[in-house]
């Protein structure tokens, strides 16, 4: 295990504290040996106190500075070396100095609390040991005053550098999270920047990726044909899909636990794809991604357009807005004022125009900001996802040159939702198209099938689907026509808005 990275102070501090036990001893011994004092007290004070300056300068600083064994050396510390001072009388001063060394310890390495407890209890120690042995009082006084001083002062200092230590990891930490901030938004610019490439090209064409798909399963596998679809409708096919009478084997497209899409293989006769179920579902896992990526970029880009949208409704409420309305008051001024003017009814005419103006931009604000951006091609799409891989093969070919706006695409999706499932449930229909154009406030969509077909003009008991997408249609000002006869499909038309 790693030791752990010790602080330019907590360095010094250690130098400090070597410095302080050897001044303090080396004094204690040399006085000893000046004066000449010997027996058996200033060897048991020698002793005592040069152990406990070998343990704590030899003892694992990580365990030295602990908690619980911190806390233990120097309330030993403290005893050893008041314990020499009472065998030597208090006359050595070297020993009178070696009680600061548990105090600078304690104080340095252990915190503020347990630097000033022990400073307190060597203080109180040493005035017992004073009063006992007869001491000077101002000596004595002189003393504690030390002592309480390098518990004081080494406390505080460290709780200051502690303090600085901490804001500088914090500082330090901060400069990493923003230089991995910065990284992933290097990254992320990288990822536009590619994705903007081949957003154009076809390696984004659900029918080039479904196309590719199909070609490289045909090299390997026994089949005459083949179709991919996205969930919101067929993207490509290749071969034979009417088939030799044989059902086509069905797999689901799926990425990341999320169903995007569908493959239906044909085999030629008497082959059992089963077999090749492993190599299909590997060679589909890359057409899942994909169709998963294409999906991805058009939630992409319809929050794009939203926050566009949001955008250009500010800038209309807060700037066009409040500028036409002003506009209008300068015009009521003008008739005010001009009332017998024959510029009045040009000045009246303008009032209303601009009132109608200021009510359209209100309009407009309250479309763009509307949460509801689901157009009509994302109900086309949902519908198509509910009918299944068992489904009819549904063709989508719609020109959406701009979207219309909620209700309408609501209503519109509705009237094609009817139209697809009453194909898919009651005609027998193997191919279902959904054509046309939708251009903001008109459209014309179209919804056929190859299905059995009916009398639209007998009345079916218990079914009011005509009825409903009429009501729909009309709802925004459209209509709906329903044209079939038995054996040859249907064909549901629905328009709105100018020709």
């Amino acid at each position: 295990m790693t030791a752990p990275v010790r602080s330019a102070w907590e360095i010094r501090f250690d130098g400090i504290l070597a410095v302080l036990i050897i001044a303090a001893y080396t004094l204690a011994v040399l006085q000893s040996a000046v004066t000449r004092r010997t027996g058996a007290a200033v060897l048991v004070a020698a002793v005592v106190t040069g152990a406990y300056a070998l343990v704590l300068q030899t003892a694992p600083r990580r365990w030295r500075n602990a908690g619980v064994p911190g806390e233990i050396l120097a309330i030993t510390g403290v005893v050893a070396s008041l314990l020499a001072v009472f065998l030597t009388d208090g006359t050595n001063a070297g020993y009178t100095l070696l009680v600061a060394v548990p105090i600078f310890f304690a104080a340095a390495f252990m915190g503020f609390r347990i630097g000033i407890e022990v400073a307190l209890m060597a203080s109180l120690g040493y005035l017992a040991i004073a009063l006992l042995k007869g001491f000077a009082v101002l000596d004595s006084l002189q003393a504690v005053a030390f002592f309480l001083l390098v518990g004081l002062a080494f406390s505080q200092a460290r709780r200051l550098l502690v303090i600085q230590r901490e804001e500088s990891e914090a500082a330090l930490a901060a400069s990493r999270l923003d230089a991995e901030r910065l990284r992933r938004l290097e990254e992320a610019h990288v990822l536009l920047v590619d994705l903007a490439q081949v957003a154009g090209t076809s390696e984004l064409s659900p029918a080039t990726v479904g196309e590719v798909a199909l070609l490289e399963l045909a090299a390997r596998l026994p089949i005459m044909g083949g179709e991919v679809a996205m969930d919101h409708g067929t993207v490509s096919g290749w071969g034979n899909r009417t088939g030799n009478g044989a059902a086509p084997a069905a797999y689901r497209l799926v990425s990341g636990g999320r169903a995007v899409g569908s493959v239906r293989l044909w085999p030629v006769d008497g082959a059992d794809l089963s077999a090749h179920t492993a190599d299909i579902e590997r060679s589909l896992a890359g057409v899942a991604l994909a169709f998963d990526n294409i999906q991805l970029l058009g939630t992409v880009a319809r929050r794009s357009v939203q926050d566009e949208r949001n955008r250009v409704a500010r800038q209309l409420h807060d700037d066009i807005g409040p500028a036409l309305a002003s506009l209008g008051l300068a015009v009521d001024v003008l008739v005010q004022t001009r009332s017998d003017s024959a510029l009045s009814p040009q000045l009246r005419k303008m009032r209303q125009e601009i009132t109608s103006l200021v009510e359209r931009v209100r309009g407009t604000v309250a479309d763009l900001r509307r949460a509801d951006t689901t157009t009509v091609l994302d109900h086309i799409h949902r519908i198509v996802t509910e009918l299944g891989v068992d489904a009819p093969r549904v063709i989508v070919s719609i020109d959406q040159r701009r979207a219309a706006d909620g209700a309408t695409a609501a209503e519109v999706g509705l009237v094609l939702v009817e139209a697809v499932r009453n194909a898919a449930r009651h005609s027998g229909a193997t191919v279902i198209r959904i054509e046309g154009e939708v251009d903001g406030d008109r459209g014309e969509l179209v919804v056929s099938d190859n299905g059995d077909g009916f009398d639209p003009h007998l009345a079916y008991a218990g079914h009011f689907g005509l009825i409903g997408m009429e009501e729909r249609a009309a709802a925004i000002g459209g209509d709906v026509t329903v044209s079939s006869r038995p054996g040859k499909g249907t064909l549901v038309k629905v328009t709105w808005g100018a020709a």
